[in-house]
């Protein structure tokens, strides 16, 4: 169970914070990117090309990197949930997109705690879900693309031997 009660981290929802600054989108950073994830769509390569470079879709993963972090920014993005990182995973990652992300780009990303619950599992106990939704957008404001991303922890350990 999170270290405050459901109530408390309900309370939460629909709070946000500036998590991401400065997420400058070149050209050969997506093509290392590219190269990291295995795909080599012709799209994503720094060559002489008269439209910029599209990014991958899940390029803006990289906005975890510390320097572009706020200093808020921790790994519950500036929300005080309490989770205990030990018991904790990576439910799920969901992209919406206004427009692809491109070279050139500076994006910002502000996160809101968009919903908390918790649900009954097995042997992980009762398990409490906090989804956030981080919308980043260009220099001019406008939206590019929403993250929507589902952390869950577990009310206890699963496997090996129980806590006393």
């Amino acid at each position: 169970m999170p270290r405050y009660p459901l109530a408390d981290l309900e309370a939460q929802v629909g709070t946000s914070n500036v998590t991401v600054r400065n997420l400058r989108v070149e050209g050969g950073k997506v093509e290392e990117f590219a190269r990291a994830i295995h795909d080599d769509n012709p799209e994503f390569r720094a060559t002489e090309r008269d439209e910029p470079v599209v990014a991958p879709l899940t390029f803006t993963r990289t906005s975890y990197f510390p320097q572009y972090r706020t200093a808020t920014a921790d790994w519950e993005f500036g929300f005080e949930l309490g989770f205990d990182r030990d018991r904790s995973v990576h439910g799920e990652q969901a992209y919406e997109f206004e427009r692809p992300v491109r070279e050139g780009d500076v994006l910002t990303g502000v996160t809101t705690l968009a919903e908390v619950y918790q649900r009954e599992g097995g042997e992980g106990g009762t398990m409490t879900f906090a989804v956030f939704e981080t919308e980043f957008r260009d220099a001019d404001g406008d939206l590019v693309v929403v993250v929507r991303n589902t952390r869950i922890e577990t009310g206890r350990p699963v496997g090996g031997e129980a806590e006393p």
